[in-house]
């Protein structure tokens, strides 16, 4: 069986969560630094008597002004989009590394390249016919599949072993010891 995650992974992507943290943090402290400094420069100001002084006060409290708002719309930007996208990609790994597997022998029909997103990651699909012993049955079961990973390589028709968590595929390989369905 060919699997899709190793050990690496996981840890490359706390690694990225962790980098983003503190990129974010440092760009945090240098925004309330500059603030912090430019409060000061405006603290120091004597009494506005004239113009010049005036135009300085206002020149700092623009200043900090500035570079809040500068710093909530990277907050927004950041926070919101690649750190939101890495814990996620994260929470999924944990979730991969205690949940609990399925195991199927089921039939490959195709790959779909088209793009869905599941609690904030993002998947390619690969559909498959499995047998259902509620209904009796032969299902169409589409199993998620990362889209940074590689799609498997099969043909239509081939019989399959798969396993997955919450219907993301784990690792699959060839079931040798079947005869490949036959579709109507």
């Amino acid at each position: 069986m060919k699997n899709l995650y190793e050990e690496e992974d996981y840890t490359e992507a706390k690694k990225l969560k962790s980098r983003l943290l503190t990129i974010y943090f440092i760009a945090l402290a240098v925004a309330v630094c500059g603030c912090a400094v430019l409060f000061v420069f405006f603290m120091l100001l004597p009494y506005p008597s004239n113009d010049v002084i005036e135009g300085q006060k206002n020149l700092y409290l623009f200043g900090v002004t500035a570079i809040s708002v500068v710093f909530v719309i990277f907050s927004f930007i950041y926070l919101g989009i690649p750190y939101k996208r890495a814990k996620k990609y994260f929470a999924m790994f944990e979730d991969i590394k205690t949940g609990q597997k399925q195991y199927s022998v089921c039939t490959f029909l195709q790959n779909d390249l088209s793009v869905s997103e599941v609690r904030d990651v993002e998947f390619h699909t690969m559909v498959v016919l499995e047998w259902s012993d509620k209904t009796q049955e032969y299902m169409r079961r589409n199993v998620l599949v990362d889209k940074e990973k590689q799609m498997p390589q099969l043909k239509n028709g081939d019989i399959i072993k798969i396993m997955t968590h919450a219907n993301v595929l784990l690792s699959y390989g060839l079931n040798d010891e079947e005869e490949p369905f036959e579709e109507n």
